[in-house]
């Protein structure tokens, strides 16, 4: 299987794990359910846990859904390019993300390997687990922080729904990619960040004091109005309740 292996992005962990799926002889989707902790898995990708020479990695597959999506990644281009980049480039800036390691094409799709992040969990699963107010408090102020730092670097996430933040015991990471990009700092992308975040908050109703926690450290964060932050993230709210509302029906407390 060496020569359907192609190195994308990466050096030493790109290069051992193409040893790794050139050794077995298995489709890049079936090495996956053998070797690592499949969290996820539908027809259009599948992620897990994988320890890789003792260092606990995230592995995603992307599968390619067409011959448009083949020829974008023989290209170099496509979303877990994007991801990779996005990690790179704000790593290097000090922000809260996962290390990309590396990206490769197989027959079935591309694969994406980062970091793996240990010591707490994503938002809803620690809001699971009933956390104090103390801790519910830290968190939203890292969230908070987090979102500002990543606005204040010129980005946007792009998905800034709760599953996709990470608490590690100290701060919020920011998880899932594919979809940030540079932007301007008072455009529509970072207010959608700010919607997408609050529409998870009110789906786990998590009352309008906690959420003034983070709402005060992003506006510390990136010194801005708060008004003028609530009026320019209004209108994809309201967008995004629409949908939340014909999908699950109403759940929650309105926050804003």
């Amino acid at each position: 299987m060496t020569d359907k292996v192609r190195i994308i992005r990466g050096d030493f962990w790109a290069h051992r794990l193409k040893e790794e799926l050139s050794a077995s002889g298995l489709g890049a989707a079936e090495w996956m359910e053998v070797h690592s902790q499949i969290k996820k898995s539908d027809m259009y990708s599948m992620s897990g846990i994988l320890r890789l020479d003792g260092a606990v990695c995230f592995l995603k597959l992307y599968r390619f859904k067409s011959v448009v999506h083949r020829w974008l990644a023989g290209m170099g281009m496509g979303r877990p390019m994007r991801n990779f980049a996005a990690a790179r480039d704000l790593d290097a800036q000090g922000l809260a993300v996962p290390r990309p390691l590396a990206c490769l094409m197989v027959p079935q799709g591309m694969l994406l390997l980062i970091e793996g992040l240990s010591g707490g969990g994503s938002l809803p699963e620690m809001w699971q687990r009933n956390p104090d107010e103390e801790q519910a408090t830290r968190m939203m102020r890292a969230a908070g922080e987090t979102l500002a730092t990543l606005h204040q670097a010129g980005y946007a996430h792009g998905d800034c729904k709760w599953n996709n933040l990470f608490w590690d015991g100290y701060r919020i990471c920011l998880i899932d990619l594919d979809n940030a990009k540079k932007c301007d700092s008072s455009g529509k992308d970072q207010a959608f960040d700010v919607a997408r975040f609050t529409v998870s908050a009110e789906k786990l109703g998590i009352g309008s004091t906690l959420f003034e926690q983070f709402l005060t450290a992003y506006l510390q964060g990136t010194q801005s109005n708060r008004r003028e932050v609530l009026e320019r993230m209004l209108p994809p709210l309201l967008r995004l309740r629409k949908k939340h509302l014909t999908r699950y029906g109403r759940q929650g407390q309105r926050l804003v």
